[in-house]
């Protein structure tokens, strides 16, 4: 894991570099995907690691290519890209991960004598190889190392004054691996000794003088604003003027990477940045990046990503910016579109990308949960229409367009559902057409923010809506068989089954005779999600389902009450209907109840069947 000679020539890692312009063929191609919907598990873990790859596997940047015949031969502009290439350091480090997963606290009692004599080294080559070993530890030994961290993390703190750029860069690389300890919501003390020290290390790291370090340090901040989320809320001032100060300051691979941290930091403290001085300090250099940037400029693309959450985050605050942007999207998406219908009519033409495409409409979805009706005036006025633009998303050959597309139907249904009722009789054909009854898996993203939105429409037209009718017999058709087919991912499980759940609760008579082909896998579907407000809707149709037809639910009745016990606070609406429900059931056939209470298997607290005596006679398990 030590650096060999030809690492650190390739490398030059001593350098200040932060004025020098950054060559094109630094710049790797980023790849774009629209937003998604979906719930969260119960057993989701919460130190998991960010989804958005920030910063290469261990520490460094590497190639995403998936042909290696590029680089057969190659040329003095690939040698730093391919010094960062896997090799033995890496393998090394990956083997030690491995290792960390599979035998946590019996390696680290190997390694602690050696790792501590590494950390320590006054060679600053062994130095630096034992701070990549202690990240490359991190998942898997954080438990056993979790007592010396009070020493390591102020350790790793002091080492980003390192006069070596590779020493402070792995350090940063490091630090974002135990960012959840350090932000862990403790006390004020833990707070004073580790959090702020960490931030603010890592904070003089993102305006650092070598370019390397700024990646690491920019990156590992992202995931520190991840895991700290509104914690950070009281920092905000000065974490904004640090991250406006480095617009100024990166060249132009690492801007992408800035992008990044500011729409981080805007989805982990949501409406604190709503301040007027917060906007202040973070909106010019924002509409100076925008104004400098074509339509077709590809640096746009992670300009609009980031502005999408922090439109979300203001909220109205960024109304006297909302107009421009608005209508430069509605630009893009009607310039993508004649593209697209260009290269249809000539094929022999190259397929246009939808990544311009997908980024505008997230952003559009970003005003619409921000701003929700605020926006008429823009909507109503857009040339051409931006509701038009978007049924013509809605049927667009490439799934990312799709997906981004229904997501913005649902969040305009949940935003500003008067705006774009008009044009449900289109939309709504093309939701159907979408809710494939036997998945593709290229369309699974679609599919799943298609079914996702289906629910939201369904709450917003209303109970017993004579318009949203005509659609209830067909959506049901599609999502059930999505429900139940064994190979469909879970969240499109979940997100059918939601959406089914709220239908029924709004027609209620024309699901509920369907209630027996789904009732089983409905409650599979959900039982792990944690509660929430989607999840609390979804379940009352269930039960106004088991209503209107009991005996659907009779066949189910074990996994309807396992359903109900994973709960953990649901609402007191929720809670009497379930315990109407149960009592009923019991006071309706008690000899059957019995035979079936007795058939319930043990369960994690006493069994199944006391918990659900606990809930009939009113002494719920959720207290």
């Amino acid at each position: 894991m030590v650096y060999g000679e030809d690492d650190l020539l390739w490398l030059e890692g001593d350098a200040e570099d932060a004025a020098v312009p950054d060559k094109e063929s630094d710049i790797k191609p980023r790849h774009y995907g629209g937003k998604a919907h979906g719930l969260e598990r119960e057993n989701a873990d919460p130190n998991a690691q960010p989804q958005k790859p920030r910063i290469g596997a261990y520490g460094e940047e590497t190639i995403d290519s998936d042909d290696e015949e590029e680089y057969d031969d190659y040329d003095d502009d690939f040698a730093e890209e391919m010094s960062t290439e896997w090799n033995l350091r890496k393998c090394a480090a990956a083997a030690l991960d491995v290792l960390a997963v599979r035998f946590s606290g019996d390696l680290l009692n190997v390694l602690l004598s050696p790792l501590k004599e590494k950390l320590w080294s006054q060679d600053w080559l062994q130095r630096e190889s034992g701070i990549l070993a202690l990240g490359a530890m991190a998942e898997g030994c954080i438990e056993a190392i979790e007592p010396h961290l009070p020493t390591l993390i102020p350790y790793l703190i002091n080492t980003l004054n390192d006069p070596k750029p590779l020493v402070r860069s792995i350090t940063c690389w490091t630090l974002g691996r135990y960012a959840s300890w350090c932000t862990q919501p403790l006390s004020d003390e833990h707070k004073r000794l580790y959090f702020i020290p960490t931030m603010e290390g890592l904070l003089r790291m993102v305006l650092d003088n070598n370019k390397r370090v700024q990646e690491a340090g920019c990156s590992a901040f992202a995931t520190l604003e991840e895991d700290a989320g509104p914690e950070l809320a009281p920092y905000l001032e000065p974490v904004l003027r640090n991250l406006v100060f480095a617009f100024e300051k990166y060249q132009h691979k690492n801007m992408l990477i800035l992008y990044d941290a500011v729409g981080t930091l805007a989805d982990a403290v949501g409406r604190a940045l709503a301040n007027p001085t917060y906007v202040e300090i973070l909106m010019p250099p924002l509409t100076g990046r925008w104004a400098k940037l074509k339509d077709d400029d590809e640096d746009l693309i992670p300009l609009l990503e980031c502005l999408a959450s922090v439109t979300i985050a203001m909220g109205q605050a960024f109304l006297p910016y909302a107009g421009p942007v608005f209508e430069r999207c509605n630009n893009i998406i009607h310039q993508s579109l004649l593209q697209y219908q260009e290269f249809q009519q000539n094929p022999e033409l190259d397929e246009p990308g939808g990544s311009f495409l997908v980024v505008a409409l997230d952003l559009l979805s970003g005003l619409t949960q921000g701003l929700g009706m605020s926006l008429e005036p823009f909507i109503t006025g857009s040339n051409p229409n931006m509701l038009n633009l978007l049924t013509f998303c809605l049927k667009h050959p490439q799934a990312p367009v799709r997906q981004s597309a229904y997501a913005l139907v649902g969040d305009m249904a949940m935003g500003c559902f008067v705006l774009l009722r008009p044009h449900m009789p289109g939309i709504m054909q093309e939701l159907i057409q979408q809710l494939d009854p036997e998945p593709r898996f290229e369309f699974i993203s679609a599919s799943n923010n298609a079914a996702w939105s289906v629910g939201e429409v369904a709450l917003r037209y209303g109970r017993d809506e004579p318009e949203f009718q005509q659609w209830v017999e067909p959506l049901i058709r599609r999502l059930i068989p999505i429900l139940l087919h064994p190979k469909a991912p879970r969240s499109l499980h979940e997100n059918a089954a939601v959406s089914i759940g709220r239908i029924g609760l709004m027609h209620p008579s024309l699901v509920a005779p369907h209630l027996p082909e789904f009732a089983q896998a409905w409650c599979q579907a959900l039982y792990e999600i944690r509660d929430n407000d989607e999840k609390d809707s979804a379940f009352r149709g269930l039960c106004t389902l088991v209503q209107t037809n009991p005996a659907g639910i009779a066949k189910s009745l074990l996994w309807f009450c396992n359903s109900i016990i994973r709960w953990n606070q649901p609402s007191p609406e929720l809670n009497s209907m379930f315990t109407t429900l149960l009592q009923g059931f019991k006071q309706h056939d008690e000899a059957g109840w019995a035979a079936q209470m007795a058939s319930f298997p043990p369960c994690h607290s006493g069994t199944l069947g006391r918990s659900v005596w606990c809930l009939i006679y009113g002494h719920t398990v959720y207290t």
